[in-house]
């Protein structure tokens, strides 16, 4: 195990991507989400992503150069083909499409597909939340076949399709949740994998539908599953049809869905159009002081808002620097080594 600062982690990132041939201004925007998601403690779609990204290069299904294109856009809705672009490119580019028609017409909604991966979903509710909007994101997507058992099934069918949305707080932080529709998501199995971690008990299940531990055993045949059975279940099939259908990405168990990739659904609510906006911010404030003033249930140590976990975790790697296990740092000397980059670290 490694530990790097965020100065550092950049750097990393920005030679591996600009000596590979990426355009340096795409480069910082993907490499900025990825170091950020290691920054907040989501290390699943921080830079142990990269040998994922550039397999994903050499198969075609990152086109490093693309330019995002909006083919319909009626005021208030937007249409953007991702021509296989960085996910993050793509993603920044349509939340502030859809915040900007928040801002006029207190909704706006952007739909995108044919993106390989749109990366951490927090990021773009976050992003929402700083400009004053309420913001909403949805992205289905997974390998062919999907990871996602439906409740009552032990076969893959679903994407493990997260939700996010950002909240803006008034005097407190912007509350910001994301989760996926499952248990957990597949990259945090990749990561315990490669630690040689278990997983809690209820989260897979093995190629014969049996509860396990071992998160081999999702890569042998298993599956994820979702959260609060049914209904994480029935939020899953809201982000296929939101995230999957309506983006024309459908979904992992369409036959023409040949490798992995995400449709995405934003939507951005300017809260000042329904309610002033100092009595917006007194609300959400009052709800959330009432939350953290509730008294901790036994052997707790009281409710959190969303996001705090985050923040938390954000401030201690600020202070303690952030780790990298073994083979995520193996994997990224390889990545540069066979683009002849070198890593000073």
């Amino acid at each position: 195990m490694r530990t790097f600062t965020v100065a550092q982690l950049f750097d990393i990132g920005m030679r591996v991507f600009v000596g590979s041939g990426v355009p340096e201004p795409v480069a910082k925007q993907v490499v900025e989400s990825l170091t950020l998601s290691n920054l907040y403690g989501v290390d699943s779609h921080g830079l142990v992503r990269i040998r994922n990204y550039f397999d994903a290069i050499k198969a075609g299904a990152i086109v490093p150069d693309a330019e995002p294109e909006v083919v319909r856009d009626n005021g208030v809705a937007v249409f953007i083909a991702g021509h296989k672009a960085f996910g993050q490119i793509v993603s920044k580019r349509a939340m502030r499409l859809a915040v900007a028609k928040a801002k006029e017409h207190a909704i706006g909604a952007a739909c995108f597909s044919d993106v390989f991966h749109i990366g951490r979903l927090g990021e773009y509710a976050a992003q929402a939340a700083d400009e004053g909007c309420i913001g909403l994101v949805l992205a289905n997507g997974s390998r062919p076949g999907g990871l996602v058992a439906p409740h009552g099934a032990r076969q893959r069918v679903l994407g493990t399709n997260p939700i996010a949305f950002g909240i803006p707080a008034g005097s407190r932080p912007a509350l910001v949740a994301d989760f996926s529709t499952c248990t957990v998501a597949e990259g945090h199995v990749r990561i315990a994998l490669r630690k040689g971690e278990k997983i809690p008990l209820g989260c897979i299940i093995d190629r014969e539908g049996r509860p396990t531990e071992n998160p081999a055993d999702l890569y042998d045949g298993g599956a994820l599953l979702p959260i609060a059975k049914h209904k994480g279940y029935a939020l899953s099939l809201l982000v296929e049809v939101l995230g999957g259908i309506l983006s024309g990405n459908d979904t992992p168990i369409f036959p023409e869905y040949k490798y992995q990739h995400n449709g995405v659904f934003m939507i951005a609510i300017q809260p000042e159009f329904f309610r002033p906006i100092d009595a917006y911010h007194e609300a959400v404030d009052f709800l959330l002081t009432s939350i953290k003033g509730a008294k901790p249930a036994l052997d707790m140590e009281g409710a959190l808002i969303p996001g705090e976990p985050e923040l938390g975790r954000k401030a201690e790697r600020e202070q303690k620097g952030i780790p990298i296990d073994d083979e995520t740092w193996t994997e990224i000397l390889n990545v540069a080594a066979e683009h002849n980059v070198t890593i000073p670290y």
